[in-house]
Formats: structure tokens, sequence, C-alpha cells
């Protein structure tokens, strides 16, 4: 099977400037995300399902909660002696730096790819929420005799990334030209590529030496003529994290029935880190309306339109509209808080108004307010 002759690469740390506050003390990939999930589950879970079952993450910093969450990768079916679970800090070798780009990343972990015998390769950032069927992406490459296909997706691109590919090809599916100029209703990558492992060797050591530091340019602006580019379109629910807004409206987006539906497909399941707790539990005074509610919270104000984590905690006479309140935020009796993300274990005590239209949309790790 192709799968099992294919090695899996995520970077944990894509793009995390774009998000501020949010990607401060934690990498991209261990964001949370839905109620229960981190960023990363998406990956690895798209991943597995296609039965890709070595997979390494590329780190770089702030990344004791991803090595925390992720484990032995159990839950992804990639606890195993032969292959399984890497995690790639950014000092893999002695001559290593910690790197500035996806190329810089890879050459860091030179070793790692030459010590495998895989002979495909997925490159998979961490900032994408989108349930991905890999096994059809992988199909696709085979049959086309592709030397690299891309995962892309037509739509609006994203605004945060003024590097973000959008392609042209022809008739067969080949990439033809690529830009970075335009931006609405393209086809843009999701940065989600598939290669020859020995290819990608290739082309790391040779765009390194040659001093250039963009492994997009290095494949694709220069190489869509030398090589056989194809593009795999992505017709689901895709969403890439690019600034705190688009965290929240992805979030929000999940509310959505056919989103939901979608992006936590029966046929491909997101797998996260189990964690037994109890189940939700609501007051007799509790109203909910168009809410996910993680177990563990226990709910008896009003909450509408919102996203809660696990083990939140909203008071008595309590309204919480329009917002993504992270593991054990508790919000105190007849607090108003609208539009408003807050991060975990965050304290809003008693008759409080918060309305993150008016003031600071996001509010800290441990803050009592």
């Amino acid at each position: 099977m192709i799968t099992n002759n294919t090695l899996g690469i995520i970077f944990a740390n894509s793009h995390d400037a774009l998000l501020g506050d949010l990607t401060k003390q934690r990498s991209m990939a261990s964001l949370p995300f839905g109620g229960r999930y981190r960023l990363i589950d998406f990956a690895l879970s798209n991943l597995s399902n296609a039965g890709i079952d070595k997979v390494g993450i590329i780190t770089k910093a702030n990344y004791h909660s991803l090595m925390n969450h992720v484990g032995n990768g159990k839950p992804w079916d990639l606890d195993r002696k032969n292959g399984g679970l890497a995690i790639l800090p950014p000092y893999a070798s002695p001559e290593a730096q910690v790197y500035k780009g996806r190329l810089e990343a890879i050459y860091g972990i030179l070793e790692y790819l030459l010590e495998s015998s895989e002979e495909n390769v997925v490159l998979y950032d961490s900032d994408v929420v989108a349930n991905i069927d890999m096994k059809n992406v992988l199909r696709y490459h085979k049959e086309k005799d592709a030397e690299v296909t891309v995962v892309y997706t037509r739509g609006d691109k994203p605004e945060g990334q003024n590097d973000m590919m959008d392609f042209r090809f022809d008739s067969d599916g080949r990439i033809t030209a690529v830009n970075f100029e335009e931006r609405m209703n393209c086809d843009y990558s999701l940065d989600i590529v598939v290669m020859g492992r020995q290819l990608l060797i290739d082309i790391v050591v040779s765009e390194i030496n040659a001093g250039r530091v963009s492994l997009s340019h290095g494949i694709f602006s220069k190489g869509y003529g030398k090589y056989r580019i194809y593009g795999y379109e992505h017709t689901g629910y895709a969403a890439v994290m690019d600034s705190m807004e688009s965290y929240y409206k992805a979030n929000l987006d999940i509310l959505k029935e056919d989103v939901r539906n979608d992006v936590f497909s029966r046929n491909n399941p997101v797998y996260t880190k189990t964690r037994d707790d109890m189940p939700a539990k609501y007051g007799i005074s509790a109203k909910t309306k168009n809410a996910l509610i993680a177990d563990g919270c226990i709910i008896e104000g009003t909450v509408k339109n919102s996203v809660l984590f696990r083990g939140v905690k909203v008071g008595r006479g309590a309204v919480i509209e329009n917002c993504i309140l992270m593991e054990g935020t508790v919000v105190g009796r007849d607090s108003v808080v609208k539009n408003i993300i807050t991060d975990r274990f965050v304290k809003i005590t008693d008759n409080q108004q918060l309305d993150g239209k008016k003031d600071t949309p996001y509010i800290y790790k441990n803050s009592v307010i």
C-alpha cells in the first residue's frame, strides 16, 4: 500500500506569530480548538486515517504542552515499536540552529529523513482545520505519476499570510503557474504537500547550499516547469489559522451543522487525547442555544452561540454570547460576557460586563477579571 510507504512530517510552529497572544506561550499545533481538540489533532488524524503509521513532528519553541498532548501517539494509533510518532526538536544535529522557515526546519531533520526508508513524504502545516482524505490524495499522486502534489482549496485566500500560493492548472490538473498576489476566489494552497522523500532531500540540500530560504519558492515558483507538480482540490470545509479573527471565526463555524458534520466526519474521525471527565451539568436555571459545550462543564446561566471547553463554569444569571471559553474558565453570577476569547483558567468575577467588540477580545491565561 502506498500509505504504508509514506512518512508524515508536521510543522508544529507554522505561522505562530500571526495569532499574536494565542500562540505567545504555546505552539500553533497545541492551540485548543472546538471544545476538546488541539489543532494538531486534524493533521495527525488525517494522516492516521490514511494508514500512515510513521509521523515526525518538527518543533521549534513552546512545545511542552504539545508533548504532553500527543504523548506516545496512542490516540492516533502511532504508539509503535517501528515507526510511530517522533518529536523532532530544533537542535536535531550539532550544527543545527533554530530554523526560520520550513526549508531550514527540514534541513535540521535531514538525518531523520535519510534514516527513513519510505518512498513518499507528506509535509503538513498544523494551522489548517479540515478533514482531508489523505488516502485519496496519495492515490491521486500515484495515478498522475506526480513528483509533487499539493492540496489546495478554492475560495478567498486568508489575509494573514503574504506568501500563500495560488495556482493555475492545465486540463490534467498539472500546475502551470504559481502566484502570490491573488486574493479573491482563487485556488490557494493549504500547505499540505506530497512528494518523494529523496526528491525532498535533494531540493532541500540544493536550496540550502545555494543560500536560499524558501521551500515553497524552491519547489513551486521555479519547479513547476521542471517537476511534475499536480494540485489536489479539497472541496470540503477548510480554515487556515492566520489571525485571532480567523481562529475565532473557525471555532464558531463549528456551530453550523453542515460544517460540523464535514469536519468531524464519521468516516474519517478526528482523534484527540483521551480524558475521563464527568458529563456536563445543567442547573435548573440554565439556558443554551446553538452552543458546543464540552464534558465537565457546569452551566447555571445562559449560553448562546458559543464554544465552551472542558470544565467551564457559568454562574447563575450569567450570560455568555458569541464566546470561546477555554478549559477551566469560570464566569461569576450575573456577569455578561460577549464576543470574547478566554484562555485557560480565566476567572471572571460576579457582575462583570465584558464585550470584545468594545474592549480587548482576548483574556490571558489565569487572568482574574
